[in-house]
């Protein structure tokens, strides 16, 4: 529902501080109008017309078009932003920059590169998938687990956006790294079971030798939850509620455990993670392996784990929201991070994003393939 009333927002600022001023032909401004307008009407229609903003039933192709429209709007508000961000303090200290703003070459160019914009980092969001590796040291990690790989892939969010030929993609793409273990880092899916469940189908082909172990996300609990709770077992992810579970390599013990999102019990009266429950029982002084959706909440529990996973934050996405994703996360963002006692975390940029902001630019889907390594002793 914000977005619906944020994006309009966004086209009046637009309109009043690029077009306007620049543009004084009727022509012109209509054109430029039409340009913005539909952009930020799209998600008042994914809102009122497709059922909401969080699962809406449109067309595949009506919501990448729509989000292409949505990101072309977005990043012409972006660049007008950098252009104030200059013009006006000019013209408060009366430096000639300050006829930045009435510039009809500027304007016409921040548009220009703000559509460009939009249709790279819309494809980077929906057609890209990398695959990155990532050496992980742990402390005092027996011999026997040393080249341990995990494959993590996190924030699916399988939607009208994107359906089973992306997880089928996704599901080859793990598969082929030939994982010990795989970890889903929550957010699988956007919608009820009856509607997308055809879609994350493909993950019952996922294969590993140690389970394919996962925890939700926040977004599990908007639509369905106790629906995708019985279902999600049948795919053969083995869901980590609050829980843990003890898998062996080579005669040693890994202890593999989850946590609930807080969402459930601050927003909906539902369980909240409890990392004493989750380990209640398990085995110590073994590899201790958590997944943790959202990030921010790992330094509360560090101590309890070796290796801390999570996703939630997409990496920002773009890189200009890097410092307002940052403050939100508690300093994480994306990739490898040291915390306390020798504890790692790794933040997946998402292997995919909301169908309510399709952009990408500087990060791109990922599937992460960590390999453990023992920690050198200097």
């Amino acid at each position: 529902m914000r977005f619906a009333v944020i994006y309009p927002l966004i086209a009046l600022f637009i309109f009043f501080r690029l077009i306007w001023p620049a543009f004084k032909e009727k022509r012109s401004r209509a054109i430029l109008c039409a340009l913005v307008i539909p952009g930020a009407l799209f998600p008042a229609v994914v809102r009122f017309v497709g059922g909401s903003m969080v699962a809406p039933d449109l067309p595949h192709a009506v919501m990448i078009a729509g989000g292409v429209l949505q990101n072309i709007t977005f990043c012409v508000f972006v660049l007008t932003l950098f252009r104030e961000a200059v013009s006006v303090p000019a013209r408060i200290f009366g430096l000639p920059l300050g006829a930045l703003g009435k510039s009809r070459m500027l304007a016409c160019a921040i548009v220009a590169l703000g559509t460009v914009a939009a249709l790279y980092g819309t494809r980077q969001a929906v057609d890209v998938l990398v695959v990155k590796k990532v050496d992980v040291e742990v402390d005092a990690l027996d011999p026997r687990l040393e080249g341990l790989t995990i494959a993590q892939i996190s924030d699916l969010h399988v939607s009208s956006a994107f359906r089973k030929e992306r997880m089928e993609r996704i599901v080859r793409e793990v598969n082929a790294q030939n994982p010990d273990m795989i970890a889903i880092t929550g957010d699988f899916v956007d919608g009820e079971v009856k509607d997308r469940a055809g879609d994350l189908a493909p993950l019952k082909d996922l294969r590993a030798p140690l389970g394919v172990w996962g925890c939700e996300g926040n977004h599990e609990h908007y639509v369905d939850y106790d629906g995708w709770r019985r279902f999600l077992p049948s795919l053969g992810v083995k869901m980590l509620y609050n829980a843990h579970a003890v898998v062996e390599k080579n005669g040693a013990s890994i202890v593999v455990a989850g946590l609930v999102d807080p969402m459930g019990g601050l927003r909906f009266g539902r369980e909240l993670p409890n990392s004493a429950k989750a380990f209640e029982g398990a085995p110590q002084d073994v590899l201790r392996v958590l997944l943790l959706h959202q990030p921010k909440f790992a330094p509360r529990v560090a101590g309890k784990a070796d290796l801390i996973l999570s996703g939630h934050t997409h990496g920002a996405q773009i890189f200009v929201l890097d410092p307002i994703v940052e403050k939100l996360n508690q300093g994480f963002v994306k990739g490898l991070y040291n915390l306390s006692d020798g504890v790692k975390l790794y933040v997946s940029p998402g292997t995919d994003v909301w169908n309510g902001f399709l952009l990408r630019i500087g990060t791109a889907g990922e599937i992460t393939l960590l390999t453990l390594k023992r920690a050198q002793t200097h």
